[in-house]
């Protein structure tokens, strides 16, 4: 069951950090709406009549940024109104609110804004100046109190555009058997054609899956050629003792570091010499790059490499390595983490003292330098892993009533958003403040990839 929460938990003034001088005298800003609008963010009856729970399946895209009040004495006093909504700043589109607060981000005070808008459906241009924040030396701030404006779509509905999403934070998603990318942070949504498959990983603009009808090839949803991939050989070193690989078999497409697709499979050293490996494939050579053997755990059982988060710069990834049983054919859980480059340079193990990891439950990288993932107490509880440091702390908790219905936490990868993923519904979360939830789909079948 999602939380409503009152306003006052989600006004904000777009405040952002920059250089500035002192700061004139202001009042504390008024936290009521004006009558004429009806915020469809903050308003549960208003959200239900846009998304009704009648079991049918609805998806949230954004329309721009609905202006719910204008501070006075601030640049847009005077510029913006009440229910303008904004639809880009500087020529870079404004999706959601959440865009345009990265969109603001170190501005400093007195920098112009060149916005975009629509007012009662009509087109207004408007330059506002930065303000300084008040009572907060060094922030800026627009000078408006807002909230995402939401069409609600079904998603046979968005296979009728071209559509576009920003290529790093997009992700891979299922919907009622349709195949999606969605940057969850701009509300935007692009389809692919073609049948859902087991895995799906996304690099840049395409998606990609390994091919079931050609040996060592690749796929991308929806077209019927598969790619060839050149196996190799390439080099290896292990002991000081130099190897040449060459890729006998690919599984599954398991993540992407770089430029770079990471393909769980088979490896050779010679005709006696074969190992289970983590392929890095260039999708654009359709060549293989470096090949690292996954090697055998402390029992001598051979390791798979089975599955791959991909930090937010694209960096490095985090490589997860399971157990394989040869003779029942089955995978243990987790048993160790490889973290690698774009150049196939690499450590096995966590980092800090006491070397604990999470062996379930780790769903993407927070930010830059820690992971989330989900523990199991009384109730589930999100928790923050630091790759630098080895440390664990709590994120967020629930409570037994907000656990019920969900599926998994996957974060954005901007230090701020989670995406929950419930059984009825799955929204966006302002990690620092759990109560701020935007709808991204209701009814669906909503499956990340």
């Amino acid at each position: 069951m999602r939380r409503h929460l009152p306003l006052v938990l989600l006004v904000s003034l777009l405040t952002v950090s920059a250089c500035s001088s002192g700061s004139p005298e202001y009042q504390t800003p008024p936290l009521e709406l004006p009558d004429e609008v009806v915020p469809n963010y903050v308003n549960p009856i208003d959200m239900d009549q846009i998304f009704p729970a009648d079991g049918t399946c609805r998806i949230a895209k954004g329309a721009g940024v609905r202006v719910l009040q204008v501070i006075d004495g601030t640049g847009a006093d005077g510029l913006l109104h009440p229910g303008d909504i904004l639809v880009s700043i500087d020529d870079v589109p404004t999706p959601t609110r959440e865009i345009l607060i990265d969109q603001l981000e170190d501005r400093p005070v007195g920098a112009v804004v060149e916005i975009d808008a629509t007012r009662s459906g009509e087109p207004i241009e408007v330059s506002i100046p930065m303000s300084p924040a008040p009572g907060t030396p060094g922030r800026s701030l627009l000078g408006v109190i807002t909230e995402t404006n939401l069409e609600s779509i079904g998603p046979e509905g968005l296979l009728e555009g071209s559509g576009s999403v920003d290529n790093v934070r997009a992700r891979p998603v299922v919907v009622n058997d349709l195949i999606f990318r969605y940057d969850p942070l701009g509300a935007d949504w692009m389809p692919y054609p073609g049948d859902p498959a087991d895995r799906i990983v996304g690099l840049d603009s395409e998606l990609y899956t390994v091919a079931e009808s050609a040996p060592l090839s690749l796929m991308k949803p929806g077209e019927e050629a598969p790619i060839p991939i050149l196996p190799g050989p390439v080099d290896y070193q292990a002991g000081g003792v130099s190897f040449q690989l060459v890729a006998l078999t690919f599984e599954e497409v398991i993540g992407s570091v770089g430029d770079l697709l990471l393909v769980a499979g088979v490896a050779s050293a010679g005709p006696d010499n074969v190992a289970f490996a983590l392929h890095a494939v260039d999708p654009v050579s359709s060549a293989v790059v470096w090949i690292r053997p996954t090697g055998l755990s402390d029992t001598s059982s051979p390791l798979l490499a089975a599955d791959a988060f991909r930090s937010p710069s694209g960096e490095q990834a985090l490589v997860e390595l399971v157990e394989y049983d040869l003779l029942t054919d089955t995978r243990s859980e987790l048993w160790n983490y490889y973290l690698v480059n774009e150049a196939g340079e690499g450590t096995v193990g966590p980092p800090g003292i006491d070397q604990f990891f999470p062996t379930k439950g780790v769903s993407g990288w927070f930010d830059e330098d820690s992971l989330i993932y989900l523990i199991d107490l009384d109730v589930p509880q999100v928790a923050q892993w630091s790759i630098l440091t080895g440390e664990h702390e709590f994120l967020m908790a629930y409570t037994a009533e907000q656990v019920i219905g969900l599926r998994t936490v996957v974060p954005v990868g901007d230090g701020e958003h989670v995406v929950e993923v419930r059984d009825s519904e799955v929204v966006l979360v302002d990690a620092n403040r759990p109560e701020v939830s935007r709808l991204i789909s209701r009814g669906c079948d909503h499956t990340p990839l």
